[in-house]
């Protein structure tokens, strides 16, 4: 993306546009939304740019042609922090309107930066439990599933807990997260009567799935950032694969040490329940994405919304297509949200379309293809793409309607 203004550069303010474009990216900024945001602040300091960001690099360009500097930023996925994301908005809006220097604006950005997270590592690891639990009732599964799923995601957060403290055990932790899943769901299904493994799987699962990176690997993609989409697209896949690796594994291991029982059908609790699960959601999600605590009505009523609208989307174009409506009823809120209050729409928008992504879809797909069921792996992995596209042109669509006045 390319921004010309008349001043010069300088070095502090380079600084701070290089730690600007990290701080944005390390929170989970897709790279359009990146590239766009830093190019307004550029414009704003006068500074000439050129910006290129993917999930793994970030290379910016100051200067005329014939005087370039340029700097080339090996950056890593780092955690979706939703509160501190919009710390940096923030702050870079008041350095954008002259409000703070560069130099104040950096040291303001690192206090950011090095801050402890909103939310407790305790209250962080207890909500993979709550969201586990509320992905079972969403799944039909019965009260013994539910309560077998929350502790199947808690034993999943401790193990996120204990694998975080190197590179090399967070590498390994969606495979070792999926054995556990299926190991402690079979062991469930073997001494509590009237639980299914399956339904359990997949609910513990969720927190581990790449819903959110496919849906915005394929926002990148329709926006025409071809490298980025195409590189979150293989890494979402990546994940998928060590999922599905890590289930295999775990239901063999549970079917060496136990009798599994096969095709419970679950008890499906009454109709109030799924709203109750939606709200624990919501709430669970808001930590999950390390969220202020004032915006969790927002994330609340958003979510409400979006699963009304995907429901009524589903009955007039289908259940594959109809996620749409759901989309376009979320991407105006957001956007709504962003124009009454100057926030950025993004701190609604991923932890409420958090419920609407087609993670467990692709989980399916891939699970059939791995046991050689070839015809239903193809059809269910082009369902997954199918969804993701249609929350893609829901969200679209709606900022064509409704503009956030943002970038973020």
């Amino acid at each position: 993306m390319m921004v010309t203004a008349s001043a010069g550069d300088d070095d502090a303010t380079i600084e701070f546009v290089l730690a600007l474009a990290r701080a944005l990216h390390r929170y989970g900024t897709p790279s359009h939304r990146l590239e766009e945001a830093v190019a307004v602040v550029c414009h704003h300091l006068g500074v000439t740019a050129e910006l290129f960001a993917t999930p793994t690099t970030i290379i910016v360009s100051f200067g005329a042609p014939a005087e370039l500097r340029t700097r080339m930023m090996r950056v890593e996925g780092g955690e979706t922090n939703l509160a501190k994301l919009a710390d940096v908005d923030e702050l870079a809006d008041q350095v954008a309107l002259g409000e703070l220097s560069t130099r104040d604006g950096l040291a303001a950005l690192e206090k950011i930066t090095a801050a402890p997270a909103h939310w407790g590592r305790l209250v962080s690891t207890l909500v993979h439990g709550i969201t586990s639990a509320a992905v079972a009732v969403f799944f039909h599964g019965s009260a013994v599933d539910v309560a077998a799923a929350a502790v199947a995601g808690l034993i999943i957060g401790t193990l996120g807990l204990f694998l975080s403290r190197t590179s090399a055990q967070t590498q390994v932790f969606e495979l070792v997260g999926a054995f556990a899943a299926a190991f402690v769901s079979g062991a469930a299904a073997r001494f509590i009567p009237g639980v299914s493994s399956q339904v359990v799987t997949i609910a513990a699962l969720i927190p581990l799935l790449p819903g959110l990176s496919l849906t915005t690997a394929m926002i990148e993609l329709a926006t025409r950032n071809l490298i980025s989409g195409t590189a979150r697209l293989m890494s979402a896949v990546i994940v998928l694969l060590e999922l599905v690796l890590g289930v295999a594994i775990g239901e063999r291991a549970a079917a060496a040490a136990f009798a599994i029982p096969t095709n419970i059908a679950p008890v499906p609790l009454p109709w109030w329940a799924e709203w109750v699960a939606l709200v624990a959601a919501a709430a669970a999600v808001t930590v999950v994405v390390q969220a202020h605590r004032r915006v969790m009505p927002w994330i609340m009523v958003a979510c409400v919304i979006g699963v009304l609208g995907g429901r009524g989307g589903t009955i007039v174009l289908g259940p594959e297509i109809g996620v749409v409506g759901g989309a376009f009823a979320l991407g105006v809120l957001c956007n709504l949200y962003a124009r009454w209050l100057d926030r950025p729409a993004q701190v609604v928008l991923v932890p409420s379309v958090f419920l609407l992504v087609p993670g467990s879809v692709g989980f399916r797909g891939m699970s059939s293809l791995l046991g050689r069921d070839t015809i239903t792996g193809v059809e269910t992995t082009f369902a997954m793409f199918v969804v993701a596209m249609a929350i893609v042109a829901g969200l679209l669509i709606a900022n064509a309607t409704v503009s956030p006045r943002r970038v973020l």
